[in-house]
């Protein structure tokens, strides 16, 4: 069962779903196994970035966060001690990741250090992970830049489905072009004109009211994604704010 936060440590609430995370700690839940499943799924895009920009190959951090999920959120089981009085689960897994990327790279350099063989090898600078910092290149900005894109790609999908399953694709690819494109992958915005001759819209005006119309929807969107994640509703505007500012920052 999810404790009540008290009024001190409701402004530390995580964008997590706290009900998900406290479940997946518990050894004797039935719903355990799905949890984690959800768990790992929400966050293996900004753990796997994380690992890519620790110096990793791809395939070498797709080895990592599998470690990571097998040793420290399954058997070391760390869910259990997520606290939701004690700060965001994010940064609670972000530090637990740092430490087994670290153990990991030392384990590593070891055995290149005194292979099997009882050949020495030589470390160059080279080999370890670079780690730069505050660059947005850095591994704890990877992991931020992911983990809000998540979030937003999440309420995208849904607007996406809703609008589609709705017979209203036209809608859906003015604000895919006009917003979703841009805010996601950086591209620039298609002109209304053009949007108004592709889509065979009537005029100018009715291009900008659907992209009304569905800014309005992905808001409702991200508002119902963020609602699922806090133990208090009332928090919700505040998580908002600091959804963009981690957005803004990753950005820059």
């Amino acid at each position: 069962m999810i404790r009540e936060t008290s009024s001190q440590s409701t402004s530390h609430a995580s964008l997590t779903d706290w009900s998900m995370v406290i479940d997946s700690g518990q050894v004797e839940s039935p719903t355990r196994k799905a949890s984690l499943d959800r768990l790992v799924r929400r966050y293996w895009g900004p753990m796997l970035a994380k690992a890519r920009a620790s110096g990793l190959t791809e395939h070498d951090a797709h080895d990592a966060i599998q470690g990571f999920v097998a040793d420290v959120l399954l058997e070391r089981n760390l869910s259990a001690s997520a606290d939701p009085d004690r700060g965001r689960f994010r940064g609670l897994l972000s530090q637990a990741l740092n430490n087994y990327l670290r153990d990991r790279y030392r384990h590593d350099r070891a055995a290149k250090r005194y292979p099997i063989t009882g050949n020495v090898l030589s470390i160059k600078p080279g080999d370890q992970p670079a780690v730069s910092q505050g660059r947005p290149s850095d591994p704890e900005s990877a992991f931020t830049r992911h983990w809000v894109a998540t979030v937003l790609r999440n309420s995208v999908k849904r607007v996406r489905e809703d609008f589609e399953s709705g017979g209203r694709d036209v809608e859906w690819r003015v604000l895919d072009a006009r917003l979703v494109r841009p805010m996601i992958d950086g591209a620039n915005p298609v002109p209304y004109q053009a949007l108004v001759e592709e889509l065979q819209l009537r005029d100018l005006p009715q291009a900008a009211s659907y992209l009304v119309n569905g800014k309005r929807a992905l808001g409702r969107a991200i508002l119902d994604e963020i609602g699922q994640t806090v133990l208090d509703p009332d928090l919700i505007e505040g998580e908002i704010r600091e959804l963009l500012q981690l957005l803004e920052a990753s950005n820059r």
